[in-house]
């Protein structure tokens, strides 16, 4: 069978009991116990005619057309798993079960209510025992397999079924018969709400929690308000209801005040009853010291002190009782397993596909749903969707509010008011606690619990947009009575509280960072009791200082290390940058300036680090700084105009970037002098200009080589191969003395394209590393060039399938950094390779760079060279007769 029963389909599940125990003692053993199981699974359920739809690591499930074939496959599985002669460990039981319905598809796989009974079905079973719904059992009441009969065990309550299911076990020759109750929901005696919406994602969490509350006494689930922490307890406490023979007990200590009210939540929630003489508290732990069960204490952090007292007396007293508490921090118990919650995932790309949607916008889809049934996701609102649930940060709590505004506004109306997502996000559930009914009020509560300097540094903090070390946090949250180590203090204590998040950045320093949702509300409080300007410029300040000491190292041997430093910082560097420039103040503008133009050499080294465009911004306002930081914003603002195609611009930098040459304190040298080579003169005028500069004794190595690889390009460019050899070779050699990543893959690039002309062999060596170099993630700004000459050479040996794929690798970078100028060289390049064997291809790439917009590069000094000879094979190709074309593309 290769396609999906279709109509109505007995939905197979099995899976092996205490698997996780087994392979804990048996680590070895159980890599062939599964082998063999899947084995027996798998040809008992082919023999029947069965579909397997997915194997689940230590289980199967299978999809039937007829009930009565499942039915005889389990039987036969189940059979033979039995009889099986088991090593180590010696007995591995299976549990089964088989419900009938309705087949929903998508994407090859099943999904909806009968998919879910059947599982939750075998989830109540015992290993060894097949288990059968209602509906399977109509099906084959009438026809089951000679001497084999249905026991009907009653009404059993399903974990996320609103009704309780009618269950029937399988007896017959050669089967297990002697099994201990059920492990339904009515097994063991629990409070725990029956959900009344799906449970969506987080399935790794689902079981790594349950795990651990397994093994340890406490756990403590942390996380912000709103991240679903109380919805992952309630759905991982349901699960473990089978392992808890005196109950699971829910205990919302959200409407506790005080210690005494919280201790009467918890004694009414498990029935304790307080002794006379004893306190409420010694009674609890006396009624729960003989007992088996699970305590989920849900919202404790406005109670840290009295729950803490109240659980260590029970884990001390109460050996087999564990507690699974929500909180927005640990509870700092010993023996404390805290387990963050994060967020739910979001998608790479806004795609109305299932497998490619994310935990939220699946959430959302659903809850939307829920709010407006003809709610669908499609190529036109997933992108909003995206959108929405990117910008709330995955936090479910805001995404389902969000969802509920479907009945009255479209996803893409939304994503325009999310500015003012505390006002749009309001909830209106009756049922909801309170302080969930708002994204408002759920932050406006965690808010409520900090002291007085916590709030200030958390206000401060929101300034930051994207993740920070305690060294800036530190530096921007320090003054006004908040002193340094009261900063360090509040980092750790706000960690503690969810209130930030905390990860390993570049060399194993922790980063901070506030989910949006929180900043918007720190900024929003830093606007009403403190001074935002204030803290903006320490902000600026710390970073202009930062952007100082990155620029140098950037050119040094240590350039990959200081790399992932400076994009560690980007968001922050930009914010600063963009402040800055946009005030009035002098002192204000300059910090903006300084940035820029410490970081002016990465204006030439491709457009994603966005430094170029911070230049082009910051060269209205270069006038106001010193000669050196003014020559080095508008050597970066050239290079930056000139890869977006603005000639014009570009050459009205470069020139006025040098006006008395330059200047002894430029913080980053090879941008004007570059600039200025590459637009600022005529071609033959600048490599006289650059002979002279490389000759000079101070010019610094990093900056000789970038000038030597400069002269070699424009040499090459203008057809003058003899005077483009000598530079083309030194900047390599000089390259490799500097050790600079980004300087040796631009040297490399320029040799290789010289040096095809004489040596095909070094210049491809030279390429080939060049290529390595910058797919580590250095000298991006070269990439077309690199890749369109190598494809040339690979060409010119008729490895065309090395051609196509150096073609292909080229344009894709320049694509995907949105570098228009390089993709035209790139698409030049495929012109010449393409148009003997493509020629087809080649036309259509020779239409895109003779257009008007993609000839603007060919009024520098290193324009497009374009031999006639290309040009014209290409152009002729486009006027061949349609079938001559199709004939010779085919080829």
């Amino acid at each position: 069978m290769t396609e999906l029963p279709a109509g109505t389909v007995t939905f197979l599940f099995t899976d092996v009991e205490g698997s996780t125990r087994l392979w804990e003692q048996y680590p070895e053993a159980m890599k062939t116990v599964l082998a063999r199981h899947d084995e027996i699974l798998r040809d008992a359920i082919t023999a029947c005619g069965g579909y397997i739809v997915k194997m689940t690591g230590d289980g199967v499930h299978a999809a039937f057309s007829d009930a009565r074939a499942a039915l005889l496959a389990a039987v036969n599985a189940q059979r033979a798993l039995v009889n099986e002669a088991w090593s180590e460990p010696n007995e591995v039981r299976v549990r089964m079960g088989l419900h009938s319905g309705p087949a929903e598809t998508r994407d090859g796989d099943y999904y909806g209510t009968a998919v879910n009974k059947a599982a939750r079905l075998m989830s109540i079973a015992n290993g060894g025992q097949v288990l059968l719904s209602l509906a399977t059992e109509e099906l084959v009441r009438d026809d089951l397999p000679e001497a084999h009969e249905l026991l009907e065990l009653g009404e059993h309550r399903l974990r996320d079924l609103s009704r309780a299911e009618r269950v029937f076990q399988v007896c017959g020759p050669g089967l297990l018969s002697d099994f201990p109750a059920l492990r339904s929901l009515d097994a063991p005696p629990t409070n725990l709400p029956r959900q009344l919406t799906s449970f969506v994602g987080r399935d790794d969490a689902l079981a790594d929690v349950g795990k651990a509350v397994s093994r340890s006494q406490l756990v403590t689930l942390t996380g912000v308000g709103g991240v679903g922490k109380t919805r992952l307890a309630l759905r991982v406490a349901a699960e473990l209801l089978p392992q808890f023979p005196d109950g699971v007990r829910l205990c919302e200590l959200a409407v506790c005040a005080d210690a005494a009210t919280m201790a009467q939540v918890v004694a009414v929630s498990i029935g304790a009853v307080q002794r006379a003489g004893v306190t409420l508290e010694e009674s609890i732990v006396e009624y729960s010291r003989s007992r088996n069960m699970l305590l989920v204490l849900d919202n404790c952090e406005h109670l840290l002190d009295p729950v803490t007292r109240l659980t260590e007396h029970l884990l001390q007293e109460c050996p087999r009782v564990h507690v699974l508490a929500t909180s927005r921090e640990a509870l700092g118990v010993a023996g404390e397993q805290a387990w963050p919650v994060r967020s739910l995932s979001l998608p790479a790309v806004a795609s109305p596909d299932g497998e490619e949607r994310g935990e939220a916008v699946q959430l959302f889809v659903e809850r939307a749903i829920a709010a407006r049934p003809s709610f669908v996701l499609d190529d036109e609102n997933a992108g909003p969707v995206v959108e929405i649930c990117r910008r709330l940060d995955g936090v479910p709590l805001a995404i389902e509010l969000a969802a509920a505004r479907v009945v009255a506004m479209s996803p893409a109306q939304m994503v325009t008011l999310l500015d003012e997502r505390f006002r749009l996000l309001v909830g209106r559930r009756r049922t909801a606690v309170e302080r969930h009914q708002t994204l408002r009020a759920t932050v406006e509560w965690s808010y409520a619990l900090l002291d007085a300097t916590e709030r200030a540094v958390f206000d401060r903090l929101g300034v930051f947009p994207g993740s920070f070390d305690s060294d800036a946090a530190v530096a921007v949250a320090t003054g006004d009575g908040v002193e340094s180590w009261d900063v360090l203090d509040a980092l750790t204590s706000l960690t503690a509280k969810s209130m930030i998040g905390s990860e390993d950045g570049p060399e194993g320093v922790i980063r901070h960072q506030m989910l949006e949702t929180l900043r918007q509300y720190a900024r929003e409080r830093l606007h009403h009791v403190g001074d935002p300007d204030e803290v903006r410029r320490r902000h600026a300040a710390y970073y202009a200082r930062r952007a100082e000491a990155i620029g140098p190292e950037l050119m040094g041997r240590d350039e990959l290390v200081w790399r992932r430093r400076f994009y560690a910082d980007l968001d922050n560097l930009r914010a600063a940058v963009f402040w800055a420039l946009d005030r009035e103040t002098g002192e204000d503008v300059e910090l903006g300036l300084r940035i820029v133009a410490a970081l002016g050499e990465q204006g030439g080294h491709g457009t994603g680090s966005g430094v170029g465009a911070w230049a082009e911004l910051a060269a209205t306002k270069a006038e106001r700084t010193t000669a050196g930081r003014r020559a080095a914003i508008l050597g970066a603002a050239a290079w930056s105009a000139a890869r977006r195609g603005d000639a014009d611009t570009a050459t009205a930098h470069a020139r006025a970037a040098l006006p008395h040459g330059l200047p002894p304190d430029c913080p980053a040298p090879t941008a004007p002098l570059m600039a200025e080579a590459m637009w600022g003169r005529d071609p033959i005028e600048a490599l006289d200009r650059l002979d002279a500069e490389t000759t000079k004794l101070d010019v610094p190595p990093f900056v000789r080589t970038h000038l030597l690889s400069t002269q070699a390009f424009i040499a090459e460019a203008v057809a003058n191969l003899d005077r483009a050899r000598v530079p083309a070779e030194a900047s390599v050699a000089n390259a490799r003395a500097v050790g600079n990543p980004t300087g040796l893959a631009i040297a490399l690039a320029t040799y290789g394209r010289m040096a095809r002309y004489y040596d095909p062999d070094a210049a491809l060596a030279a390429l080939e590393e060049s290529m390595a170099l910058i797919r580590f993630g250095v000298g991006t700004g070269v990439h077309g060039l690199v890749f369109g000459a190598a494809a040339e050479i690979h060409a010119a040996r008729h490895a065309m399938s090395d051609a196509l794929d150096a073609l292909r690798e080229g344009v894709h970078y320049s694509a995907e950094m949105g570098d228009e100028p390089i993709l035209v060289i790139m698409l030049d390049h495929g012109v010449r390779v393409l148009r003997e064997v493509r020629p087809l291809l080649a036309a259509t790439m020779h239409g895109y760079v003779s257009n008007p917009v993609a000839q603007v590069l060919g009024v520098t000094p290193v324009g497009l060279r374009r031999p006639r000879s290309s040009t014209t094979s290409a152009r002729e190709s486009a006027t061949m007769p349609t079938n001559r074309l199709w004939r010779a593309a085919r080829r």
